[in-house]
């Protein structure tokens, strides 16, 4: 009985995490396409990939996941360039471009 409590509960663990993961990702393709937009560059393939977790403590001391994701965009179709989302929870905290060239 106590086996079958515990899968349940790591299945509802794992569901939670997956729709979270999906909601802070959703938030970071926008905080991408949002920036190449102010940078007057391209964003490419219209997703962001997964770079890193980790835990954080956010201003108020709560520790929250801290996601990483990349992202490619081009300034002149000829050169990929990559850029990077950071969010702490549902937030974006930091989005970095690669150097890129002007044309």
């Amino acid at each position: 009985m106590i086996d079958n409590g515990l899968t349940i509960l790591l299945l509802f663990g794992l569901a939670w995490f997956w729709w979270d993961s999906r909601g802070a990702a959703e938030t970071a393709i926008q905080a991408a396409k949002n920036s190449c937009n102010r940078a007057e560059v391209t964003f490419l393939n219209d997703t962001v990939g997964w770079k890193k977790l980790r835990l954080k403590r956010n201003s108020q001391g709560r520790i929250q996941f801290q996601r990483t994701y990349f992202f490619e965009f081009a300034s002149d179709m000829q050169q990929r360039y990559q850029g990077e989302v950071i969010m702490l929870g549902q937030y974006v905290t930091k989005v970095n471009l690669d150097a890129y060239r002007v044309w």
